[in-house]
C-alpha cells in the first residue's frame, strides 16, 4: 500500500506541474492588455511613462521565463500575487472566500448523496419495475437539466411566487445560522441536481453487476435476510467504481460553482474567479486555474487511495 500511495503522490506531483505551466501559458495567451484593462479607470492610460510604471511593478516588463519561475517561487511560498483592479493580496481574497465556496461544496455533496444512492440503491432492488423506470427517469432529468435554467426555475418558484426563500445574497453560518441556510438551500442543490443524478445511474448499474454474482447467490442460499445481503456483501464490491465517481463529481462542482455562486450572487471563489477574468486581472485568474486544479488532483487522489484500500488488486497496477 505504501508504493502505491508514494506512485500516486508522484504522478499527482507530475500534473500538477503541467496543470502550473499550462495555466501560466493560457493567462499569458488572453486577449489585451491586462494593465491597460485593469488600470483603464484609475490612471490615465494616454501617459506611457505610468503605463509602463505599473507594468515593472507587476513585473510585466521582464521576459516571460523570468516571469514564470518568480511567480512560481512566491505562489509557493503563499504570495499569490496582488489583484490588478483593487490591489488587495490574492491570498487574502481566496482565504476570504474559500469557506464560502466549501459551504457550497458540503452542501451540493449532502444533496448528492442524500438523493443519489438511495435512488440507485432502489433502482437496482426494483429492475424492471415501475418504480425503477421512475427513479431512471429522475436520474436523467437531474443530469440533463442546465444548472442556469434550473437556478432560474427554484428562484422564481421559492423566492418570487412561494416567497418562502430569499433570491439570492449570502450572510456567514456564524453571522445568522438561520438565514445562512436559507441562502444556500437553493445554491447547494442546484449544484447537487446533477452530480446526483450521475451518481444515482452509476449506483444503479453497479448494484446489478454485483447482484448477479455468484457469492451473492450462494449468500441467499444460506438463508441470509436481504438487507445483510445488500448491506454486508454486496454494497462494498458495488461501491467501489461508485467511488470514482464521486471524487469526479467533487471536480464538477467547481465548473457549477461558477455559474451558481454567479445566478445567486454569492461572495466565492467561483464568482472571483469570473469577475477576474472579465476584468483581466491576470494574477486571480492564475490563483483560481492553480486552485481549482489542485483541488482536482487532491481528490483524485483521495479516490485513488480509497479505491486501492476497497480493492486490493488496484494497488498491483504500475
Amino acid at each position: 500500500m505504501k508504493q502505491y500511495i508514494i506512485r500516486r503522490i508522484i504522478y499527482s506531483l507530475l500534473i500538477l506541474a503541467g496543470a502550473i505551466v499550462i495555466t501560466f501559458i493560457m493567462v499569458r495567451l488572453l486577449p489585451g492588455d491586462p494593465i491597460r484593462a485593469a488600470m483603464q479607470q484609475n490612471v490615465d492610460l494616454n501617459d506611457a511613462s505610468i503605463v509602463e510604471e505599473v507594468r515593472a511593478r507587476y513585473g510585466l516588463d521582464r521576459p516571460v521565463h523570468v516571469q514564470f519561475f518568480m511567480w512560481l517561487i512566491d505562489f509557493f511560498k503563499g504570495d499569490w500575487g496582488t489583484s490588478l483592479s483593487s490591489g488587495e493580496k490574492v491570498t487574502a481574497m481566496f482565504w476570504r472566500r474559500v469557506p464560502v465556496t466549501l459551504e457550497l461544496f458540503v452542501g451540493a455533496t449532502i444533496w448528492a448523496w442524500v438523493l443519489g444512492i438511495p435512488l440507485g440503491i432502489y433502482s437496482a432492488l426494483n429492475r424492471n419495475s415501475w418504480l425503477d423506470a421512475l427513479f431512471t427517469s429522475v436520474s436523467v432529468f437531474g443530469i440533463s437539466i442546465p444548472v442556469f435554467w434550473e437556478a432560474i426555475i427554484l428562484i422564481y418558484f421559492f423566492a418570487v411566487f412561494l416567497q418562502v426563500l430569499p433570491p439570492s445574497g449570502y450572510v456567514a453560518f456564524f453571522e445568522n445560522p438561520i438565514e445562512n441556510l436559507k441562502l444556500v438551500l437553493m445554491p447547494t442543490f442546484v449544484m447537487g441536481t446533477q452530480s446526483a443524478g450521475g451518481l444515482a445511474r452509476y449506483v444503479r448499474s453497479s448494484f446489478l453487476e454485483v447482484l448477479g454474482k455468484d457469492y451473492i447467490r450462494t449468500a441467499r442460499a444460506k438463508g441470509l435476510r436481504e438487507k445483510a445481503v445488500i448491506f454486508r456483501h454486496a454494497a462494498k464490491p458495488a461501491m467501489i467504481p461508485v467511488v470514482t465517481i464521486i471524487g469526479l463529481s467533487w471536480g464538477g462542482l467547481i465548473g457549477g460553482s461558477f455559474i451558481v455562486e454567479l445566478m445567486f450572487a454569492i461572495p466565492g471563489v467561483g464568482r472571483m474567479g469570473l469577475d477576474a477574468v472579465f476584468a483581466r486581472d491576470f494574477p486571480i485568474v492564475q490563483a483560481t486555474m492553480v486552485v481549482v486544479s489542485l483541488n482536482v488532483l487532491i481528490m483524485n487522489f483521495i479516490v485513488d487511495i480509497t479505491y486501492g484500500y476497497l480493492d486490493p488488486r488496484v494497488r498491483l497496477i504500475k
